[in-house]
């Protein structure tokens, strides 16, 4: 009998089982998609109202009672400290004790109280204190609290830190604004609170930013600064000279590449700041050259991008810093590397009279330059220097002379993104992109005895009209091995190139 049940539940379980597992399906179905009650966090809040200074505290009849403050705190709702209501008053022609009551109530409506003791005392003879503090003006150092205590009644001080004192002579420094509270106990027992209340440090530098933009012999500064006492004045060094001003603006008569500014706050926190500047001057006949110093330099032979190259920088150049990188591109008759050096450029630049950047001279072809054929591994070279070297990449300009100069058009025109400015001197005119051209900042020298003078001159002015950032300087009476000379000594073109940023 037993077997014949077994077998029946299984017929039974055989025949139904297909209602059977959609049965179970829909349970399943049910059960996840029912609502969930969301978790809610009913941890109650906790509240806690806190005096400062003691909970019992006497004063000399007819004295001023000053409260030493407290502070109420919620763990939902923050600093309730505003909240609070006092109850109670201090009346200090009457001798007696008086009991204050604080009180705070949350959004919840849960309470936090607290209470304090105020003994008004007839006879405080036996007890005298002096407290004070020093410097009382705005100041960015410590403020000295000083505290003088003396008297038969005395028994010992307790600080704003929990320090106990013993002396008759206490000296506190108060590093931050706040109110700083000194317990002075009797042997009768009860404590006599003094309050200095210290509000005129501040330590904090103050902020702000500059600009600056450089027209033609002329270069404004304007900054922009915040602090919590107020600025003093600024101070602007233009071309290493410190001129003081109230005003946030500052003009001078002349062209002034890095400027600084340092901000004086009237506590006297400074803040020393470089201007960023918008260059929109062009090369000035100056006269001048730097002069001579022992530079730094390098005959590097063939580098691995395929170039020979020279370079060039300052002993006093901080290439822990970024710089600056000018290339010169040779023009005819270069058929070694050491030929670069008898140029105007090589010459100034191996004597050490061009400062401020690293000087890069690479060789290309063995007499006539094919600088387009040459642009790729020169790019690669300017990389590999830049890395090398610190270099800003966006303050790499390029110059050149004669086919140099032509190369320069060339290069800027095939990586426009490259170069921060271009000086052409003397170049042949060709075939160039003139919308990339549009990207670098450009001047061009001519004299008028070049042979390169009529055609180069009219492309340059082409090149203008066509919107390409370009200024042409023509020097009359000058031939094409003259005009080097001119542009590089006579004018400030490689102070220039090396101040402009893209």
């Amino acid at each position: 009998m037993e077997n014949e049940g077994v077998e029946r539940i299984k017929e039974l379980f055989s025949k139904y089982a297909i209602y059977i597992f959609i049965g179970l399906s829909i349970i399943v179905l049910i059960l996840l998609f029912l609502p969930r009650k969301e978790k809610t966090n009913d941890t109650p809040s906790v509240l806690t109202l806190t005096l400062k200074g003691n909970k019992n505290v006497s004063i000399q009849k007819d004295e001023l009672y000053m409260d030493a403050g407290y502070f109420a705190y919620d763990t939902k709702e923050g600093d309730l400290t505003s909240r609070v209501i006092t109850e109670g008053y201090v009346n200090a022609g009457v001798v007696g004790s008086y009991r204050l009551r604080y009180y705070v109530i949350n959004s919840a409506g849960k309470t936090a109280e607290a209470y304090r003791t105020v003994n008004v005392i007839a006879d405080l003879s036996d007890l005298k204190v002096e407290i004070d503090y020093e410097p009382k003006t705005l100041t960015n150092q410590d403020v000295t609290i000083t505290l003088k205590v003396s008297g038969e009644g005395y028994d010992f001080v307790l600080g704003p830190d929990d320090d106990v004192y013993k002396t008759s002579n206490i000296t506190y420094k108060a590093i931050k604004n706040d109110e700083y509270l000194f317990s002075i106990k009797r042997k009768d027992g009860n404590i006599i609170e003094k309050i200095v209340k210290v509000d005129n440090i501040d330590k904090k530098s103050p902020t702000g930013s500059c600009k600056g933009i450089i027209t033609n012999n002329e270069t404004k500064i304007t900054v922009t600064a915040s602090d919590e006492s107020g600025i003093s004045k600024y101070v602007y060094t233009l071309n290493n000279k410190n001129y003081n001003s109230t005003a946030n603006s500052y003009t001078l008569k002349e062209i002034a590449r890095n400027p600084v500014v340092t901000i004086y706050d009237k506590a006297s926190n400074y803040t020393l700041i470089n201007c960023v500047v918008a260059d929109n001057s062009w090369p000035t006949k100056t006269g001048k050259l730097g002069a001579s110093t022992t530079p730094k330099y390098y005959y590097a032979g063939l580098s691995a991008e395929g170039l020979e190259y020279n370079l060039y920088y300052p002993d006093d150049l901080d290439l822990t810093k970024k710089n600056p990188l000018v290339v010169f591109l040779h023009g005819y008759g270069v058929s070694k590397i050491s030929s670069i050096e008898s140029t105007n450029f090589g010459k100034n630049m191996k004597e050490g009279r061009f400062k401020g950047a690293i000087f890069l001279t690479p060789k290309c072809g063995d007499t006539k330059p094919n600088w387009r054929g040459c642009s790729k591994n020169l790019i690669n070279l300017i990389d590999y220097i830049a890395k090398k070297y610190n270099v800003d990449t966006h303050r790499i300009s390029i110059t050149g002379h004669s086919d140099g100069g032509a190369g320069t058009y060339i290069v800027v025109s095939l990586y426009p993104d490259k170069f921060s400015a271009a000086a052409i001197v003397a170049g042949a005119p060709g075939v160039v992109s003139v919308d990339n051209l549009k990207k670098t900042k450009m001047v061009v020298f001519y004299g008028s005895k070049d042979h390169n003078y009529t055609n180069g001159t009219r492309e340059a002015e082409s090149l203008q009209k066509k919107g390409v950032n370009l200024k042409l300087y023509v020097e009359s009476g000058i031939n094409h091995d003259q005009i080097p000379k001119v542009a590089y000594e006579d004018y400030n073109v490689i102070e220039w190139l090396i101040s402009q940023s893209k």
